[in-house]
């Protein structure tokens, strides 16, 4: 055996030491491969390690240590990683060297295509299709959409064609807030590389930077919807995106130690009604002259008094709303299924009775009686929606916004609902209020039933009536109990809402003719 005698420092035919690498040149085989390999790890060598130059490939060199083999590519000028004895066989290696060969020739550094090559061998890609991967030949000015058509996609392109297929299936209004959970600062590392490049190192890191930039849970809806865009590439593009070569979704390691705590917070009567005090005596919430729009203040008065769900509520259409038969001056809101529950799969359709004091209520806000919807939002035939709200609320909180070009829009009023004694609240807390309200009237049918709450598998068929806007009176619906409940509510809110203004007066904090015309 030769190397023995070549490990031990020993020059023998044509092997020979240089500094504290024992060196061996000849032409490569699988056979000198398998025998470097046996030097790792069996304590034989006595220098710092062997080299195994290839006389087939100038400059291919196999370096062997204590610890691990590599390859390198030693030209006159420089020597270049070309990977890990682990990943790489030699005729991975000999392609390795000539490619990366030319690159130097040519002035271009080759490390980005060495390391896609490893990395695409280490998953279990042919020499060819990781060739294919790693140095795919240069298309000069390759345009976003010859690339998104012919691949390899890039980040970017993932998450903007599977955005484009993702968010026509979601809920209306929800769109922007599944988008904000694929695109940010934290994503700019990843921006331009290709997803047949990608380790799990590299989504644990975006992990991690929307951790600390955001939340724990912002991280966890990253990696959530992360993992379903990687997978949906694979399944439907796996060729055109790069990942075709995968034999499994390794992406599915990703993850997060998370769990979710459910909002529990349930606000007072007391709060409810101090923040629409709050938000009609101050109608600019920001340092500009933009006044609350008054289709924002009837969707909070409507959230407090009816405890629906935003979505639908801000998509109230006026062909929608019907009499109700046997209690005049009352009205029925309907909603279809599409319209309680977007996407995909529609839910269930939902009508609820309004009384004629909630009608009193929300009539001087109605200034705009051609739109279609019944809370209209700033932008020409558009509705209020959940983000609008959010929003709003936002501004309550006095929250400053970001703008375009750096620029940050305050709020002078500071945080209003701090200054007035309320614990922040959302407007799905709401319902919480009247769901609790009305159990302690023993009215939680109505209350489960003004709420659209699911009755079971043993509802009547009836209970998924899918015409709403004639068979609205169908005793599934439940009108009767359902304005049992809205009666005792209204009159709750408004009682509080009329007392909690006349102290407000009292402490000079308004006016007294302030909210007047809202009570019956």
């Amino acid at each position: 055996m030769l190397y023995p005698r070549c490990i031990q420092g020993v020059g023998v035919g044509e092997t020979k030491s240089r500094g504290k690498y024992a060196r061996e040149r000849g032409l490569m085989t699988a056979d000198t491969v398998r025998r470097a390999a046996a030097l790792i790890g069996d304590g034989t060598l006595a220098t710092r390690g062997a080299e195994f130059l290839d006389t087939g490939t100038p400059g291919l060199t196999l370096r062997v240590t204590r610890a691990a083999g590599t390859w390198y590519l030693r030209t006159r000028t420089k020597s270049v990683r070309l990977g890990s004895m682990a990943s790489l066989t030699l005729p991975a290696a000999r392609e390795a060297a000539a490619r990366a060969k030319r690159d130097v020739d040519l002035g271009v550094d080759p490390r980005v295509d060495l390391d896609i090559f490893e990395r695409s061998l280490a998953r279990g890609a042919t020499v060819e299709h990781a060739t294919d991967v790693a140095f795919a030949p240069e298309v000069p000015q390759q345009s976003e959409e010859e690339r998104r058509r012919e691949g390899p996609w890039q980040w970017h392109d993932l998450v903007d064609l599977f955005l484009a297929s993702k968010l026509p299936t979601l809920k209306a209004g929800y769109g922007s807030k599944y988008e904000a959970y694929l695109r940010g600062d934290e994503f700019e590392p990843l921006h331009g590389r290709d997803l047949a490049g990608l380790q799990i190192s590299d989504l644990e890191e975006l992990r991690d930077r929307v951790a600390e930039s955001r939340t724990v849970s912002a991280a966890a809806r990253v990696v959530a919807q992360g993992k379903e865009a990687l997978s949906w590439a694979w399944r439907y593009h796996g060729t055109r995106s790069g990942l075709g070569h995968e034999r499994y979704p390794w992406w599915d390691r990703w993850s997060i130690q998370y769990a979710h705590t459910p909002r529990e917070h349930t606000p007072t009567v007391t709060e409810l009604v101090r923040t629409l005090l709050v938000a009609e005596r101050n109608l600019a919430l920001g340092a500009t002259d933009q006044r609350t729009e008054p289709g924002t203040l009837a969707m909070l008065w409507a959230i407090v008094l009816t405890g629906q769900r935003t979505g639908a509520l801000g998509g109230t259409r006026r062909a929608g709303i019907i009499p109700m038969p046997g209690r005049p001056g009352w009205q029925v809101w309907t909603w279809t299924g599409q319209e309680m529950k977007g996407g995909q799969r529609a839910g269930r359709p939902h009508a609820l009775p309004i009384p004629p004091a909630v009608l009193q209520v929300l009539a001087p806000f109605d200034t705009r009686p051609d739109s279609p919807w019944l809370f209209p939002s700033r932008v020409e035939g558009r509705h209020v929606t959940p983000v609008g709200m959010t929003q709003f609320f936002h501004r309550l909180e006095g929250r400053p916004k970001a703008g375009k070009a750096g620029s940050v829009t305050q709020r002078p009023s500071g945080n209003l609902f701090a200054a007035n004694r309320i614990r922040v609240w959302t407007p799905h807390d709401a319902r919480r209020s009247i769901a609790t309200f009305l159990d302690d009237e023993e009215l939680g049918g109505a209350g489960s039933a003004i709420l659209a709450h699911s009755r079971g598998r043993g509802a009547d068929e009836e209970a998924r009536i899918e015409d709403i806007t004639r068979r609205v009176y169908a005793k599934a619906q439940r009108l009767d109990v359902k304005a049992k409940g809205m009666e005792a509510w209204v009159a709750h809110v408004l009682a509080a809402y009329a007392q909690e203004r006349d102290a407000m007066v009292r402490a000079g904090l308004i006016s007294g003719s302030a909210g007047a015309s809202l009570l019956p």
